[in-house]
């Protein structure tokens, strides 16, 4: 243990405290009276208010600028984890797909599409992409890069929040106003970067524009032009106030639980009371000061200070002084996977669930997850048939080959057992039925009987969470 002694000593009147861990910042004092006491000026900070957070809250909320708002989803996407975690598990279902060549026309159909998804495109990443920005955005835009008798050769992913969709009265050098009695409604050419040095038009033909819940869609973009049915609607509008407050409220309990003193040190009055002239009081005391802040920021993990007798560390406990703020994230989670229609687990919501409950739930967001894949494979086809258009090659819609996305499956394991327990128990299902659904061998003639000893009520099922077996599943 390494020993370092500190020669000082003071206090006023009694004792004074001395936060050890606050950075050293010296300036002049507002009060040179108070200095000459030893008694420097200090500023307070204080955590947001209730107004505060309202009127952050409010601006987001009206705050409809299409270039801002995306730029806003990004972070949101960034700093929340729970956000974060749904987009990347749905997004991810977009991997799991199979084209089917048998539905090709010719020979030569069908070696055109499978050159173009196995050896030209990235088509695993260009899916997953996809559907991360359908999640976030609401839209997915691509420019399609291909030449005449050679096909498609790319699908150029474009940024979003640079992008604004005119019709004939727009493109290179033209901008005009479009209010809601005159809205853009057909796009005709899309504009990256529009009214900057690096403006580039691009024909709507050449673009391959994913995008879902449009066709009654307002939207303004960041021109301050009207659209309506151009634009996919995105879902993190309706979370920006929740993922502000959540944000709000984990923000102020760190500023709350670093503001309180943890542990403080006190300096006796001994230390200095054999000096006479007031000035020298305040330099031994800075002195003894600085001193202790030196010790403390070299100190190691394996250390421990020695300090003299003056001097003494006192810690102050502050477990429940802090709110606390578990059920309002739990809360905002939740409204997490209810608005982006995920599966509670994939936003850590399946604690605390009801079977009933969580089927219910992930039987939704199956559903909607479903129809993006719909979405997604309607515009694959779209791509296919620009490729075949380039090479010359004719066909009909029909016979092209069709991309299938993997069927999710709406329970778990856990829930299925649970579903499958219950009918048991209540004597909807024999044994080797239950045995069956399970994947399980059956046990022959003594797996036919039904449980026959029910009062007819069923009760709530197990939590997720539960660690109660399967016989305590009903009354």
């Amino acid at each position: 243990m390494i020993k370092r002694q500190i020669e000082c000593g003071y206090i006023m009147a009694e004792r004074s405290r001395w936060n050890i861990f606050r950075p050293k910042v010296k300036s002049e004092p507002k009060n040179p009276i108070l200095e000459r006491m030893g008694l420097a000026t200090e500023s307070f900070n204080t955590v947001a208010g209730v107004p505060d957070i309202v009127r952050n809250t409010e601006r987001l909320r009206k705050d409809s600028n299409f270039d801002n708002e995306f730029e806003l989803f990004d972070n949101m996407l960034k700093l929340d984890p729970e956000l974060n975690g749904a987009v990347r598990a749905v997004s991810l279902t977009a991997n799991n797909y199979e084209i089917n060549y048998s539905r090709g026309k010719n020979s030569q159909i069908r070696e055109a599409i499978r050159d173009l998804v196995e050896d030209t495109l990235d088509f695993d990443d260009i899916m997953i992409n996809a559907m991360r920005n359908l999640m976030v955005y609401g839209n997915d835009i691509n420019k399609i890069v291909g030449k005449d008798g050679v096909g498609v050769t790319n699908l150029q992913s474009l940024p979003v929040k640079q992008i604004t969709i005119v019709d004939e009265r727009g493109g290179l050098g033209s901008y005009f106003v479009a209010d809601e009695d005159n809205p853009i409604i057909t796009p005709t050419t899309y504009m990256v970067r529009e009214a900057t040095s690096y403006e580039r038009a691009i024909p709507a033909r050449e673009i391959l524009h994913i995008r879902i819940d449009y066709r009654s869609n307002w939207f303004t973009d960041n021109k301050g032009r009207k659209t309506y049915g151009v634009w996919g609607a995105s879902r993190f509008t309706s979370l920006k106030q929740p993922i502000r407050m959540k944000y709000n409220s984990m923000n102020n309990r760190i500023s709350l639980e670093d503001s309180m003193t943890k542990q403080f040190i006190t300096i006796d009055k001994s230390a200095i009371e054999h000096i006479q002239d007031p000035a020298e009081q305040a330099q031994r005391l800075q002195y003894i000061m600085d001193e202790v802040i030196t010790l403390f920021e070299g100190l190691r993990g394996d250390q421990i200070p020695v300090l003299p007798h003056y001097v003494e560390l006192h810690h102050v406990d502050v477990g429940n002084s802090v709110p606390n703020n578990t059920g309002f994230l739990d809360t905002i989670n939740a409204d997490i996977a209810a608005v982006l229609q995920v599966p509670r687990v994939a936003a850590g919501q399946e604690k605390g669930s009801t079977f009933a409950a969580t089927f219910n739930a992930n039987l939704w967001a199956v559903q909607a997850i479903s129809r993006m894949h719909k979405i997604l494979a309607e515009s694959t086809t779209k791509m296919f048939m620009t490729h075949l258009d380039l090479l010359g090659i004719s066909y009909r819609k029909q016979d092209l080959p069709t991309i299938k996305f993997e069927a999710m499956d709406s329970e778990t394991p856990l829930n299925v057992m649970q579903r499958v327990t219950m009918g048991y128990n209540s004597g909807i299902l024999t044994l080797n039925q239950s045995l069956d659904l399970l994947n399980f061998p059956t046990i022959g003639k003594d797996g036919e009987e039904r449980v026959t000893q029910t009062n007819g009520q069923t009760g709530e099922l197990p939590r997720e969470n539960s660690q109660d077996g399967a016989s305590d599943m009903v009354d």
